[in-house]
């Protein structure tokens, strides 16, 4: 039985938690400074990246996720670096609601643009992030597709959730 084209996972990146300064250098990343913060222009939005170099986006999850942020804001990363990071990730609650919720319905628009163009991706929060397990508790219909949506894209990337389970590595696009 056929069941279509299948869409597109993150293959490509990590998910760290908390996001230490040593599980970022054994990646080559390191917190940019404020000399390379940088302004995106996307779609109505103005977004204002921690860094933005030819092989490097590194941007909030706030200002990537802001209230009245549209899908086509992100049409701009379609053709944006190889590698992203997006740190400052929320640990998802069933009970999210209001601007968090719209906030995860984004994030799900981003990943999949990410995922489409096979980008390098790290997720960086400061508590464990499990977007299943508050997907299958939300009441929320909406919130629990995007909650969903979000777990399968990031399915297939490993997750640092310690220094002690960092080794040094090599990560395509980093």
């Amino acid at each position: 039985m056929e069941t279509g084209p299948k869409s597109p996972v993150l293959r490509q990146g990590r998910i760290i938690v908390p996001g230490s300064s040593r599980q970022l250098a054994a990646y080559g990343l390191f917190l940019p400074q404020p000399d390379q913060h940088r302004i995106l222009h996307s779609g109505s939005r103005t977004f204002h990246a921690k860094a933005l170099e030819h092989e490097l986006l590194w941007i909030s999850f706030d200002e990537l996720c802001a209230p009245g942020t549209t899908s086509d804001d992100y049409t701009g990363l379609a053709a944006g670096p190889e590698l992203c990071v997006i740190d400052g990730v929320p640990a998802p609650e069933a009970a999210d609601a209001g601007f968090r919720a719209e906030a995860w319905e984004q994030f799900a628009a981003v990943l999949a643009v990410l995922a489409a163009r096979n980008a390098t991706v790290f997720i960086v929060g400061n508590r464990r992030m499990e977007w299943a397990a508050a997907s299958s508790a939300a009441q929320d219909a909406l919130l629990r597709a995007s909650l969903d949506g979000i777990s399968r894209l990031l399915a297939g990337l490993k997750r640092i959730e310690s220094d002690e389970t960092v080794a040094v590595e090599g990560v395509s696009g980093s």
